[in-house]
């Protein structure tokens, strides 16, 4: 609240200036980045506000936004509603709101009128938006490798990349998901070594959910079976069925089945054996041995194929992710009436509430104000038709005012 006070200016009028706005929180997919070390402390990050008004309409500064990077790969959470996720950021730059900056205050020169030539009185900032998230990391590869524990995963990603996952003749010798850059010369891609899976694992048994989330980014699924073991083609049917029950698209990705172990006697064994019955499984098969790398790069080049022909048919088909875009537009001078259970009668739309919280109402003139702009936003004839009188108490925005 602001007046000039100039030499030879006896009678200057209002000049207070309004409040600059608030920094949003934003966060943006960095492909530099690689894991979320930085928010391990869990601690509240805060935007700037913006700068007070001043005399001579002098407008504050709007605050600069706060910009966190994340990894690409980053899924965000609602904490307090985490059935659908804001964002997922599976690209470099792209960036979510998670937190929007409160609006600046109106200095007293905006309430001048005919009627009301010296304003006494400025609005307050807007409170600015408060939201515990929650980030999620999944690793973005190409081609994922499944199967039973001991399948021979790791083995295989050795054999392909120069990644060096642990290697172990124990179920479970990798406890976290490898990547590997497989070259092939002309081209490569990213594969992943998932840890192995186990019956019930869509239920979450053996941290089957933590393994699977991470499958749902990758676009083929070279699928390994022990063929030195006993029923390779149950495994090979539970660990389908295991895909299908978690759901998120798995059992439709496409698969490349590997039968390793063949430089074993038993594996060769078999595959004679079964030959007939892999056959009908109608998919496209390879015989392996990532030990020896027996067969290895034809399994890596038409993994490559599969890989291309499903990124071409992606393009084709509208991408069904989660916006990453800003919130659509809101109609300001949208709101609602309703009477709640205590008889009160609220009103809530975004410019009512605003008001309602940012003015002063127990002094007159911020409340003539209000309750005016209130009227010609047609809320008054809402209000009669709920049955409120002059002198009735009402609920804008959580606070309560006597209609006038």
């Amino acid at each position: 609240m602001s007046f000039r006070r100039e030499k030879f200016v006896p009678h200057g009028g209002p000049d207070g200036g309004d409040g600059g706005r608030g920094g949003d929180v934003v966060l943006v997919a960095s492909a530099r980045l690689s894991t979320l070390e930085a928010f391990r402390d869990g601690r509240a990050r805060e935007a700037l506000p913006g700068v007070k008004g001043g005399g001579n309409q002098k407008r504050g500064a709007s605050a600069d936004d706060l910009v966190l990077t994340v990894p690409v790969g980053t899924v965000v959470w609602d904490e307090a509603n985490a059935d659908e996720p804001l964002a997922d950021l599976t690209e470099h730059g792209e960036s979510v709101i998670v937190a929007r900056g409160g609006r600046g205050g109106w200095g007293n020169m905006r309430f001048t009128s005919p009627t009301r030539q010296a304003p006494m009185f400025a609005q307050k900032g807007a409170e600015p938006q408060h939201r515990s998230i929650r980030l999620e990391l999944k690793l973005l590869a190409d081609v994922g490798l499944v199967g039973l524990p001991n399948a021979g995963k790791s083995t295989l990603l050795t054999a392909w990349s120069r990644a060096r996952p642990k290697i172990g003749a124990y179920p479970f010798t990798t406890l976290e998901p490898e990547l590997g850059v497989v070259p092939l010369g002309y081209d490569s891609f990213v594969a992943a070594d998932m840890p192995g899976l186990i019956e019930g694992a869509s239920r979450g048994v053996g941290l089957g959910h933590e393994f699977l989330r991470h499958i749902e980014r990758t676009r083929v699924l070279v699928h390994l079976l022990d063929m030195s073991g006993d029923a390779p083609l149950e495994a090979y049917a539970m660990i389908n069925n295991e895909l299908a029950e978690f759901g998120h698209g798995l059992a439709q990705k496409p698969q490349i089945l590997a039968l390793n172990k063949v430089d074993t006697p038993d594996g060769e064994a078999q595959i004679e054996l079964l030959r007939e019955d892999i056959e009908r499984l109608g998919v496209r098969w390879f015989v392996i041995s990532a030990a020896t790398g027996q067969g290895t790069r034809e399994l890596a080049q038409a993994s490559l194929e599969v890989l291309r022909r499903t990124q071409v048919e992606d393009r084709q088909v509208v991408s069904n992710q989660v916006p990453v875009l800003t919130p659509e537009p809101v109609r300001r001078n949208r709101f609602e009436v309703e009477t709640g259970r205590d008889g009160v009668v609220s009103v809530d739309g975004p410019t009512p509430n605003w008001l309602a919280q940012t003015l002063n109402l127990e002094q007159l003139d911020p409340r003539l104000e209000f309750l005016a702009r209130m009227r010609r936003m047609g809320i008054e004839r809402v209000l009669r038709r709920h049955g409120v009188a002059t002198g009735d108490m009402i609920r804008v925005g959580g606070v309560l005012v006597r209609w006038e």
